[in-house]
């Protein structure tokens, strides 16, 4: 008989899905409307992702541009969150069709996950 690994195993995803986001405002914590979210892995249940967002700066965290907006229809810049976070699936919405990432940030984003990991 083979012996099952029981580490979960991680699937390598290109996918966006829309993540709600919670944030603290005035004291009190409220639900901010959806945010994509770039999925680049699954492990089991879990999806690890970096936040999409238009603004060049966003208070205590590292943003970077992206090299094309992963959303054809908006010209807008776009940048990614550098900061590598992990959900369960159940927490983030539809995946959004139409959507993709330029290959060279997938790549940077992937070396940051493993530079993370280190």
């Amino acid at each position: 008989m083979k012996k099952r690994n029981k580490k979960a195993q991680l699937k390598r995803k290109k996918e966006f899905r829309f993540k709600a986001i919670k944030a603290v405002i005035n004291g009190k914590k409220k639900m901010i409307q959806r945010h994509p979210a770039y999925v680049f892995l699954q492990k089991g249940n879990v999806l690890i992702y970096v936040l999409i967002t238009h603004s060049g700066k966003v208070e205590s965290y590292t943003v970077i541009q992206l090299r094309k907006n992963p959303n054809p229809k908006d010209q807008r810049d776009s940048f990614y969150i550098a900061e590598i976070k992990e959900a369960n699936k159940d927490s983030f919405g539809r995946i959004v069709k139409g959507w993709e990432i330029d290959e060279l940030d997938d790549l940077d984003i992937r070396s940051l996950y493993k530079n993370k990991k280190r």
